[in-house]
């Protein structure tokens, strides 16, 4: 059983109470936020946004050496526990007789759990982190602890939900991502993970944790399919795509023309969670657009290790096993999405609702496609010369808006979006030669182009 002198108090569907806990509890009791998610690929994610570098370099040395040390409080979650407030008294003391009693006997007192409870911290977890790391002396070069130090009294603002309804992790999940956002703003890859009104977010997490394609439990014998901290990718990463460029797609593919009116994608949309029965639809939709995608596309399915090689020595002189594909860079597949979309589009405009068949004949120009960056009409336009060594390449940077925008336009002209007429055509072609860096040679250029239309 633990027992904690407590003031209790409410906001919203919430009731919180104030406790003091010595240091030494604290690291004993309380585990960290990533702990609250059943996937081990978001688990992860949030346990790595933790700057472990700034608790050792800055908030450790504090600790140990400021004699005037303090912490504000750290917002804790408490699951199980059959949490129980007992209140005290004020009536039989004579000091309290003009004090509103009713109010007071209400707020002082108890807070009892059976000793089954867990402890998370929603807020302060770098604050929680470096009392661990001062105290467990398990890190190279930690200071020695001040004496006293552990039974020292932190603040606890305990989160307490009485109800274990289906919405009972969800609750704790939106509190983290609600602090942490508005008190200072979190990374992208976080919000991702953690919120729970952003109907993208949430059926992208689900994708992550029920969708064969991307799910990663955590084996060392597979690997973890989607990057969980940064956008950007490298050759040589496993990889298949970054959380943010998969939020970035899933969002996309679901902006139908008739959501896209109803304000989907807003700012103020994100803002208010959708019910259940329209988030189970969102996640269908995607279910048969990935499965569509996956049918269409079979290269996606492949190893992204054996992907994303600019080196063209290696392509050229290589078994054919080894490639360079756009669709297994961020670019790619934000590029692809928008195309998705457009084609889904032109065969249902005012449809939310895809059969598989429906999908697969929508996007079926995609499998016409060359996607491999070394060929036109991507070799030039979005993986440039390094300049600096031969036979080494990148991708652009330099003017890379327009240079997508371009390649968006070749590639509707090269699916049957846009029909174009020969002047059209012509037109296109200028658009395309004049973003090329370095420009080849009319030879070349006129070869690369033939090679597209």
């Amino acid at each position: 059983m633990n027992m904690y002198p407590a003031m209790r108090a409410s906001m919203g569907t919430w009731d919180y109470y104030i406790v003091k806990m010595r240091m030494e509890d604290l690291v004993k009791e309380v585990e960290f936020a990533h702990e609250i998610h059943e996937s081990k690929t978001l688990d992860e994610a949030i346990q790595r946004s933790l700057n472990e570098s700034r608790v050792k370099k800055e908030i450790v040395k504090y600790l140990a050496h400021s004699e005037d040390r303090f912490f504000n409080a750290i917002v804790v979650a408490a699951l199980g526990g059959n949490p129980n407030f007992i209140s005290v008294s004020i009536d039989e003391d004579p000091r309290f007789e003009l004090l509103p009693r009713q109010e007071f006997n209400e707020t002082f007192g108890v807070l009892v759990f059976d000793g089954k409870q867990h402890y998370y911290a929603l807020d302060g977890q770098h604050r929680l982190m470096s009392i661990k790391t001062l105290l467990e002396q398990d890190e190279p070069d930690t200071p020695d602890i001040p004496r006293g130090f552990k039974n020292e009294e932190i603040s606890i603002i305990m989160l307490v939900k009485q109800d274990k309804d289906e919405n009972f992790m969800r609750s704790y999940r939106r509190i983290f991502s609600n602090l942490n956002r508005y008190a200072k703003p979190t990374d992208p890859d976080t919000n991702i993970i953690m919120d729970e009104d952003d109907a993208v977010a949430i059926v992208t997490r689900r994708l992550l944790m029920d969708y064969d394609f991307f799910r990663w439990e955590g084996r060392s014998s597979d690997s973890q399919k989607v990057k969980t901290q940064g956008k950007n990718l490298r050759s040589g990463e496993p990889y298949f795509s970054s959380l943010q460029t998969l939020y970035s797609m899933n969002e996309t593919f679901l902006k139908t023309p008739k959501r896209e009116r109803e304000g989907f994608g807003k700012k103020e949309y994100k803002q208010f969670r959708p019910d259940e029965d329209t988030l189970e639809q969102l996640f269908s939709e995607l279910i048969v657009y990935w499965d569509a995608l996956l049918e269409t596309l079979p290269a996606l399915s492949k190893s992204p290790l054996r992907m994303r090689e600019h080196n063209y020595e290696d392509i050229v002189n290589g078994d054919g096993s080894i490639t360079d594909h756009l669709l297994f860079w961020p670019i790619g597949q934000e590029m692809l999405a928008n195309i998705v979309r457009i084609l889904l589009t032109r065969r249902l405009p005012d449809s939310n609702t895809f059969t598989l068949q429906q999908a697969e004949e929508s996007i079926s120009p995609l499998a016409n496609v060359n996607w491999e960056l070394h060929s036109a009409p991507w070799k030039y336009l979005l993986l440039v010369p390094d300049g600096k060594k031969k036979n080494i390449w990148k991708m652009r940077n330099e003017e890379r808006n327009q240079a997508v925008k371009v390649g968006t336009k070749v590639l509707c002209a090269m699916t049957g979006i846009d029909e174009l007429s020969d002047n059209e055509l012509r037109d296109l072609k200028t658009d395309w030669l004049a973003m090329l860096t370095p420009r080849p040679s009319s030879g070349e250029s006129d070869q690369l182009w033939s090679s597209i239309f």
